[in-house]
């Protein structure tokens, strides 16, 4: 047999972002096959932005939220739980309830839209004159057609009790062409124009009452477009086009295609749409799908599903998803599914330009799913000047929370994140290594480049065959790295230098993987194969971090394991039962199934689970702190964790008893 010829896999790019929906060792290069809490922008793979907990709620049936903007002031968030109505205004940490607002408490959801009044009845009567007011805004309330509809205009609320002539009950609604449009099962109506608590017009004008659909309305928008927004009418099979644009009432009955369906795709949800970069992003049935409707034919046509890539998580998918919640935040959107959950307990992020230039860019990629909270509705757009994305969240812990995302710290309520990525299968079908297509290779050690280090960094690296055998450890290390200059017992005075340090960088090189013992339980040998760990036909790694880092390249060393070039003798013998392999790829062959089973129900998972607790003292007020975490890097991995997020925990009860802090200045004269 021949010598084995070294090979090299390389990537020094992942602007394709995630794909994981086949064989791992038939990714092309620029690919990765999974990953979790991270981002792709630029070609290289960072740890995702931070969340940081701005409110904690009272707990109960946490029904959504949104934002108010008033016409003079800034923006206040409203928030519905057990249907009570919370507000508060920015920074949304000071939550009051509207005490003359109550909603059905039971309701799974609420909905929320912003109108505008700038007319108004005189009098009561039908026949009342109508009178042009000082435009004012106006926030609508509904909970699906269990209450009377509520509206608050940044001062006063309450509830719309006379729905003969007023706004009517129902659930999702929409603000197009100056008129509210209501939905209630399968009708929508409209209200008058420029008043939003009005809906007579479509009496006394002689127009239809009402608009009727083939299915229950799920969904309501507006078609993103410049000249002329149309009302987008989505059921759970198919979506329809309103000319909401149309501001004379009388002509709609005489309009040609006023209401036309014009896909058969339909939506599962209102929070599930999604305007971004001039199209409508929506979780149909099926999956996600893209429409711009300023370019495309008023057809019904069928349109393909755009999240097959994250098949790792959107096989986990449950079957009842109308409460998927959908953001956008400047290049990235977002969609929370509930992935193995009755919440939404994964967000799938896709970058619309990973890697982007002044001539063209990568177009869209899925960066990842997220994890760390489960969002029951994401606020989003310009708040205070700044373009900002919140999400109100039933957390794992039964609480009620605000977060605010995206913070640009790394770091969730100060305390890392973990992330992980999977890489595409090296010196598979579309490696760089030259070896013959299929054959086996032996692997050695892997080269990956890190940058964007802020703080200690937890690194793992793992490797197995793409499609046989659990992850095998090659590398787990703390990297050390300092924050900064400033500390609390370093004495600061009016000379010294103040200065940041820059994040680092490094290339770690694993274990050499043919050096191993090959006597792992966590093989499948000889399961799914007679080969040993070490050698298959491609291999992936798994990195694992806790704490801010990027990924900027990716090299991997192996050695070439010529064919024999002979047929298999035992190709005609059925395999010798009994064969099993568990969910994290360990195997096991036994003489029956009862000992398989029972060789793999005790063989141990590999992860450490640390608890630990933290006393912090100040001004004093003392708090304790629990932090629990789990690593499968190291037990001292899971022990820092554990310990930063019990440290976080105290420094948060001491917030809330502590005074506040107030300096006047050294020399102030009383």
């Amino acid at each position: 047999m021949a010598a084995a010829n070294r090979i090299l896999d390389f990537d020094g790019t992942f602007f394709r972002g995630m794909s994981s929906n086949g064989d791992p060792g038939q990714l092309p290069i620029g690919y990765y096959w999974n990953g979790m809490n991270t981002i792709n922008t630029g070609g290289v793979i960072s740890c995702r932005p931070g969340y940081r907990c701005l409110v904690k709620f009272p707990k109960g049936n946490l029904q959504g939220g949104s934002i108010f903007r008033p016409k003079i002031g800034l923006e206040e968030m409203v928030v519905v739980i057990d249907g009570a109505v919370y507000v508060a205004p920015y920074p949304f940490l000071e939550f009051r309830i509207l005490r003359n607002v109550q909603m059905l408490p039971y309701a799974k959801q609420v909905y929320f839209m912003q109108a505008v009044q700038s007319a108004k009845r005189t009098n009561t009567s039908f026949s009342s004159p109508i009178e042009v007011v000082n435009p004012r805004n106006v926030i609508f309330i509904q909970d699906g057609g269990n209450t009377a509809p509520a509206w608050y205009d940044g001062s006063d609320s309450g509830h719309i009790r006379d729905n003969q002539f007023e706004t009517p009950i129902g659930g999702t609604m929409m603000w197009v062409g100056d008129r509210l449009w209501v939905a209630n099962s399968n009708r929508v109506y409209a209200s008058d124009i420029s008043n939003p608590f009005s809906f007579r017009e479509q009496i006394y004008l002689g127009s239809v009452q009402g608009f009727e659909f083939s299915g229950e309305v799920t969904a309501l928008a507006k078609t993103p477009s410049l000249e002329s927004p149309q009302l987008a009418i989505f059921t759970h099979d198919n979506t329809s086009i309103i000319q909401a644009n149309i501001r004379d009432r009388s002509l709609w009955p005489t309009t040609n295609g006023f209401q036309t369906e014009v896909l058969q795709v339909g939506c599962v949800g209102q929070r599930a749409v999604v305007p971004h970069y001039g199209r409508l992003s929506w979780f149909s049935p099926s999956g996600i799908v893209i429409f711009d409707f300023a370019t495309a034919g008023k057809l019904s046509v069928r349109l393909p599903v755009r999240d097959n890539e994250m098949l790792f998580s959107k096989a986990q998918v449950s079957d009842n998803l109308d409460l998927v919640s959908g953001a956008a935040y400047g290049q990235y959107m977002l969609m929370s599914v509930p992935a193995n959950d009755y919440y939404n307990k994964d967000t799938w992020v896709v970058n619309d330009a990973a890697f982007e230039t002044l001539t063209d860019d990568s177009g869209p990629s899925w960066a990842s799913w997220w994890r760390g909270t489960r969002p029951v509705q994401w606020v989003y757009g310009v708040i205070a000047g700044v373009e900002r994305i919140y999400h109100v969240s039933v957390d794992e812990d039964g609480e009620n929370r605000l977060w605010e995302a995206f913070t640009p710290d790394r770091l969730d309520n100060g305390c890392p994140i973990t992330w992980f990525v999977e890489t595409r299968g090296y010196f598979g079908q579309t490696s760089s290594a030259k070896k013959i297509p299929g054959s086996d290779c032996r692997m050695q050690w892997a080269d990956v480049a890190m940058s964007g280090i802020e703080e200690d960094l937890n690194l793992g690296i793992f490797y197995a065959g793409s499609l046989r055998g659990a992850y095998k450890p090659v590398l787990a290390k703390k990297i050390s790295v300092e924050k900064g200059s400033l500390a609390f017992n370093r004495s600061i005075t009016a000379t010294t230098d103040l200065f940041a340090f820059k994040p680092e960088e490094r290339v770690e090189r694993t274990q050499d993987a043919n050096q191993q013992s090959t006597n792992l339980d966590s093989g499948t040998c000889p399961v799914e194969s007679p080969n040993i760990e070490g050698i298959d036909n491609s291999f992936q790694l798994l990195i694992i971090g806790h704490g801010p880092g990027t990924i900027r390249w990716i090299r991997v060393w192996g050695l070439d394991v010529p064919d024999d070039l002979k047929g298999d003798p035992k190709a005609c013998e059925d395999e010798a039962p009994f064969n099993t392999v568990r969910f994290d790829g360990a195997g096991q062959h036994s003489s029956n199934i009862e000992l398989a089973v029972d060789e793999l129900t005790h063989r141990e998972l590999a992860y450490f689970t640390s608890v630990k607790t933290a006393v912090v003292d100040q001004g004093g007020f003392s708090a304790v702190g629990i932090g629990i975490a789990q690593s499968i890097i190291s037990q001292a991995a899971s022990d820092r964790v554990a310990g930063i997020v019990a440290v976080k925990q105290a420094e948060a009860e001491l917030r809330g008893v502590l005074p506040p802090v107030l300096s006047v200045g050294e020399g102030f004269d009383e």
